[in-house]
Protein backbone atom coordinates (compact mmCIF):
# COMPACT_ATOMS: atom_id res chain seq x y z
CA UNK A 1 0.00 0.00 0.00
CA UNK A 2 1.39 3.63 -0.63
CA UNK A 3 2.56 5.73 1.64
CA UNK A 4 2.79 8.70 0.05
CA UNK A 5 0.49 11.83 0.57
CA UNK A 6 -2.80 11.27 -0.88
CA UNK A 7 -3.95 14.04 -3.03
CA UNK A 8 -7.87 14.67 -2.95
CA UNK A 9 -9.88 17.56 -5.21
CA UNK A 10 -13.44 18.19 -3.83
CA UNK A 11 -14.81 19.79 -6.59
CA UNK A 12 -17.54 22.38 -4.98
CA UNK A 13 -19.40 22.70 -8.39
CA UNK A 14 -22.20 25.72 -8.55
CA UNK A 15 -25.24 23.37 -10.23
CA UNK A 16 -26.97 23.72 -12.74
CA UNK A 17 -30.21 22.64 -11.80
CA UNK A 18 -32.17 19.47 -13.67
CA UNK A 19 -29.33 19.92 -16.56
CA UNK A 20 -27.66 16.96 -16.63
CA UNK A 21 -26.05 18.12 -20.26
CA UNK A 22 -25.00 21.30 -18.84
CA UNK A 23 -23.17 20.33 -15.61
CA UNK A 24 -21.59 17.13 -17.76
CA UNK A 25 -20.28 19.90 -19.92
CA UNK A 26 -18.77 22.16 -17.19
CA UNK A 27 -17.40 19.13 -15.29
CA UNK A 28 -14.15 18.24 -17.76
CA UNK A 29 -12.64 21.37 -16.97
CA UNK A 30 -12.43 20.89 -12.83
CA UNK A 31 -11.34 17.39 -13.34
CA UNK A 32 -8.53 18.57 -16.06
CA UNK A 33 -7.30 21.24 -13.29
CA UNK A 34 -7.87 18.10 -10.34
CA UNK A 35 -5.47 16.26 -12.55
CA UNK A 36 -2.94 19.04 -13.16
CA UNK A 37 -3.33 19.83 -9.39
CA UNK A 38 -1.32 15.69 -8.93
CA UNK A 39 -4.78 14.95 -7.20
CA UNK A 40 -5.28 10.87 -7.85
CA UNK A 41 -8.85 11.44 -6.78
CA UNK A 42 -11.73 13.96 -7.80
CA UNK A 43 -14.92 14.15 -6.31
CA UNK A 44 -17.96 15.85 -7.71
CA UNK A 45 -20.77 16.87 -5.03
CA UNK A 46 -23.80 14.84 -4.58
CA UNK A 47 -26.66 14.56 -7.79
CA UNK A 48 -24.36 16.84 -9.67
CA UNK A 49 -25.84 16.82 -12.64
CA UNK A 50 -29.21 17.87 -11.53
CA UNK A 51 -29.18 19.01 -7.98
CA UNK A 52 -31.02 17.81 -5.21
CA UNK A 53 -34.29 17.31 -6.55
CA UNK A 54 -37.11 15.82 -5.65
CA UNK A 55 -38.26 14.87 -9.43
CA UNK A 56 -35.82 12.08 -9.90
CA UNK A 57 -37.39 9.79 -12.41
CA UNK A 58 -37.05 11.26 -15.82
CA UNK A 59 -33.18 11.79 -14.54
CA UNK A 60 -32.91 8.17 -14.12
CA UNK A 61 -30.25 6.04 -15.77
CA UNK A 62 -28.49 2.40 -15.02
CA UNK A 63 -25.18 2.00 -13.82
CA UNK A 64 -22.79 1.72 -15.77
CA UNK A 65 -24.56 4.59 -17.64
CA UNK A 66 -24.05 8.05 -19.67
CA UNK A 67 -22.83 9.81 -16.20
CA UNK A 68 -20.68 7.18 -15.52
CA UNK A 69 -19.94 6.89 -19.27
CA UNK A 70 -19.12 10.14 -19.20
CA UNK A 71 -16.81 10.42 -16.13
CA UNK A 72 -14.90 7.68 -17.07
CA UNK A 73 -14.01 8.88 -20.68
CA UNK A 74 -12.45 12.00 -18.32
CA UNK A 75 -10.81 9.87 -15.70
CA UNK A 76 -9.07 8.19 -18.85
CA UNK A 77 -8.25 11.63 -20.47
CA UNK A 78 -6.84 12.75 -17.33
CA UNK A 79 -5.40 9.74 -15.51
CA UNK A 80 -7.50 10.26 -12.26
CA UNK A 81 -9.90 8.33 -10.24
CA UNK A 82 -13.30 10.38 -10.34
CA UNK A 83 -16.23 9.66 -7.66
CA UNK A 84 -19.85 10.86 -9.15
CA UNK A 85 -23.30 10.63 -8.38
CA UNK A 86 -26.25 9.62 -10.33
CA UNK A 87 -30.40 8.80 -9.65
CA UNK A 88 -29.85 5.09 -10.50
CA UNK A 89 -33.10 3.73 -11.96
CA UNK A 90 -34.50 1.48 -9.42
CA UNK A 91 -38.31 0.17 -8.57
CA UNK A 92 -40.35 1.87 -6.82
CA UNK A 93 -38.08 4.54 -6.47
CA UNK A 94 -34.74 4.87 -7.84
CA UNK A 95 -31.35 5.39 -5.69
CA UNK A 96 -29.71 8.42 -5.32
CA UNK A 97 -26.12 6.86 -5.46
CA UNK A 98 -22.11 7.13 -6.04
CA UNK A 99 -20.12 5.73 -7.96
CA UNK A 100 -16.34 5.27 -8.67
CA UNK A 101 -14.21 5.38 -12.11
CA UNK A 102 -10.73 4.27 -12.53
CA UNK A 103 -7.78 5.81 -14.75
CA UNK A 104 -8.66 3.18 -17.02
CA UNK A 105 -12.34 4.08 -17.24
CA UNK A 106 -13.35 0.59 -14.76
CA UNK A 107 -16.45 1.50 -12.68
CA UNK A 108 -14.59 0.12 -9.66
CA UNK A 109 -17.76 0.58 -6.42
CA UNK A 110 -20.71 2.13 -6.39
CA UNK A 111 -22.62 2.64 -3.17
CA UNK A 112 -26.68 3.60 -3.07
CA UNK A 113 -27.68 6.09 0.13
CA UNK A 114 -28.62 4.18 3.05
CA UNK A 115 -30.67 6.96 4.47
CA UNK A 116 -33.25 9.05 2.23
CA UNK A 117 -33.57 12.47 3.95
CA UNK A 118 -37.09 12.20 5.53
CA UNK A 119 -37.15 15.87 6.37
CA UNK A 120 -36.79 16.83 3.03
CA UNK A 121 -38.98 14.06 1.64
CA UNK A 122 -36.15 12.31 0.10
CA UNK A 123 -37.62 8.79 1.63
CA UNK A 124 -40.96 9.61 -0.70
CA UNK A 125 -38.78 9.58 -3.94
CA UNK A 126 -35.72 7.86 -3.72
CA UNK A 127 -35.16 4.03 -2.11
CA UNK A 128 -32.55 3.49 0.43
CA UNK A 129 -29.56 1.18 -0.23
CA UNK A 130 -28.44 -1.75 2.53
CA UNK A 131 -24.44 -1.87 1.86
CA UNK A 132 -21.01 -0.10 2.82
CA UNK A 133 -18.72 -1.94 0.08
CA UNK A 134 -14.72 -0.57 0.40
CA UNK A 135 -12.70 -0.60 -2.50
CA UNK A 136 -9.18 0.26 -3.23
CA UNK A 137 -7.37 3.40 -4.93
CA UNK A 138 -3.44 3.21 -5.30
CA UNK A 139 -3.56 0.31 -2.13
CA UNK A 140 -5.77 2.74 -0.13
CA UNK A 141 -9.06 1.34 1.18
CA UNK A 142 -11.71 3.73 0.47
CA UNK A 143 -15.67 4.04 1.37
CA UNK A 144 -18.59 6.29 -0.15
CA UNK A 145 -21.49 8.05 1.93
CA UNK A 146 -23.89 10.66 0.87
CA UNK A 147 -24.61 13.87 2.79
CA UNK A 148 -27.41 13.01 5.38
CA UNK A 149 -25.25 9.58 6.27
CA UNK A 150 -23.13 11.92 7.87
CA UNK A 151 -25.34 12.03 10.61
CA UNK A 152 -25.33 8.46 11.58
CA UNK A 153 -21.95 7.15 12.85
CA UNK A 154 -23.41 3.46 12.00
CA UNK A 155 -22.08 3.24 8.70
CA UNK A 156 -18.88 5.15 8.96
CA UNK A 157 -18.07 2.20 11.91
CA UNK A 158 -19.30 -0.77 9.29
CA UNK A 159 -16.48 0.99 6.94
CA UNK A 160 -13.96 1.20 9.33
CA UNK A 161 -14.17 -2.20 10.97
CA UNK A 162 -13.89 -3.35 6.66
CA UNK A 163 -10.38 -1.01 6.86
CA UNK A 164 -11.40 1.99 5.26
CA UNK A 165 -8.62 4.92 5.66
CA UNK A 166 -10.65 7.34 3.43
CA UNK A 167 -14.27 7.74 3.25
CA UNK A 168 -15.39 10.55 0.49
CA UNK A 169 -18.87 12.14 0.97
CA UNK A 170 -20.42 13.79 -1.94
CA UNK A 171 -23.70 16.34 -0.37
CA UNK A 172 -25.62 19.29 -0.60
CA UNK A 173 -25.56 20.37 2.49
CA UNK A 174 -27.41 23.97 2.89
CA UNK A 175 -26.32 27.00 4.55
CA UNK A 176 -28.96 26.64 7.70
CA UNK A 177 -27.17 23.66 8.63
CA UNK A 178 -23.78 24.33 7.76
CA UNK A 179 -22.11 24.05 11.20
CA UNK A 180 -23.32 20.47 11.56
CA UNK A 181 -21.52 19.82 8.38
CA UNK A 182 -18.11 20.86 9.96
CA UNK A 183 -19.12 19.38 13.18
CA UNK A 184 -19.70 15.75 12.08
CA UNK A 185 -17.15 15.49 9.44
CA UNK A 186 -14.76 15.83 12.28
CA UNK A 187 -16.27 13.58 14.88
CA UNK A 188 -16.75 10.69 11.86
CA UNK A 189 -12.68 11.02 11.32
CA UNK A 190 -12.05 10.95 14.85
CA UNK A 191 -14.21 7.92 16.25
CA UNK A 192 -12.89 6.10 13.21
CA UNK A 193 -8.96 6.98 13.34
CA UNK A 194 -10.15 7.78 9.15
CA UNK A 195 -9.96 10.47 6.72
CA UNK A 196 -12.91 11.99 5.90
CA UNK A 197 -13.63 14.03 2.98
CA UNK A 198 -17.02 15.81 2.90
CA UNK A 199 -17.96 17.67 -1.40
CA UNK A 200 -20.83 20.06 -0.75
CA UNK A 201 -21.94 22.07 -3.74
CA UNK A 202 -22.02 25.86 -3.63
CA UNK A 203 -24.99 28.35 -5.19
CA UNK A 204 -28.59 27.94 -4.89
CA UNK A 205 -31.39 25.47 -6.05
CA UNK A 206 -34.98 26.93 -5.89
CA UNK A 207 -35.47 26.16 -2.52
CA UNK A 208 -31.90 26.54 -0.40
CA UNK A 209 -28.59 28.35 -0.13
CA UNK A 210 -25.48 26.05 -0.55
CA UNK A 211 -21.96 27.49 0.83
CA UNK A 212 -19.27 24.75 -0.33
CA UNK A 213 -17.29 24.51 2.72
CA UNK A 214 -15.63 21.22 1.42
CA UNK A 215 -13.61 19.75 3.90
CA UNK A 216 -10.73 17.27 4.55
CA UNK A 217 -10.00 15.90 8.14
CA UNK A 218 -7.26 13.75 9.05
CA UNK A 219 -7.38 10.47 11.27
CA UNK A 220 -7.37 13.12 14.37
CA UNK A 221 -10.06 15.28 12.69
CA UNK A 222 -7.96 18.02 12.18
CA UNK A 223 -8.69 20.16 8.46
CA UNK A 224 -6.29 19.37 6.03
CA UNK A 225 -8.05 21.61 3.59
CA UNK A 226 -11.29 23.37 3.52
CA UNK A 227 -12.86 25.41 1.04
CA UNK A 228 -15.04 28.79 1.35
CA UNK A 229 -18.40 29.52 -0.64
CA UNK A 230 -16.70 29.65 -4.27
CA UNK A 231 -16.73 27.57 -7.04
CA UNK A 232 -13.84 25.89 -7.61
CA UNK A 233 -10.99 23.00 -6.06
CA UNK A 234 -10.46 22.24 -2.19
CA UNK A 235 -7.24 20.06 -2.45
CA UNK A 236 -5.62 18.38 -0.04
CA UNK A 237 -2.64 15.19 1.01
CA UNK A 238 -3.90 12.84 3.60
CA UNK A 239 -0.86 11.71 5.17
CA UNK A 240 -1.50 7.55 5.53
CA UNK A 241 1.67 6.59 7.01
CA UNK A 242 0.61 9.10 9.79
CA UNK A 243 -2.67 7.79 9.89
CA UNK A 244 -2.22 4.05 9.58
CA UNK A 245 0.68 4.76 12.90
CA UNK A 246 -1.96 6.18 14.83
CA UNK A 247 -4.28 3.67 13.97
CA UNK A 248 -1.46 1.18 15.51
CA UNK A 249 -0.01 3.80 18.61
CA UNK A 250 -3.98 4.28 19.40
CA UNK A 251 -5.97 1.09 19.01
CA UNK A 252 -9.27 2.67 19.69
CA UNK A 253 -11.12 0.06 16.95
CA UNK A 254 -9.34 -2.69 18.86
CA UNK A 255 -10.92 -1.66 21.99
CA UNK A 256 -14.22 -1.61 20.83
CA UNK A 257 -17.15 -4.69 22.31
CA UNK A 258 -19.43 -5.33 19.69
CA UNK A 259 -21.33 -7.93 22.38
CA UNK A 260 -22.23 -4.96 24.42
CA UNK A 261 -24.01 -3.19 21.43
CA UNK A 262 -26.10 -5.69 20.41
CA UNK A 263 -29.42 -3.94 21.87
CA UNK A 264 -28.28 -1.36 18.54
Amino acid sequence: MTEHPFRVALIQQDTVWQDPAANLQRAGAFVREAAQRGARVAVFPELFTIGFSMAPEPFAETLPGPTSEALANLARECGIHIVGTVVKAHAPHPHNAAFVVAPDGALISSYRKIHPFSYGEENHHYSGGDSCPVFDIDGVRCGLQICYDLRFPEPFRALATQGAEVVFIPANWPARRISAWSTLLAARAIENQMAVCGVNRVGRDPQLDYPGRSAIHDGFGEVIAVGDASEGLVIGDIDLAQLRAWRERFPALRDRRPEVYRTL
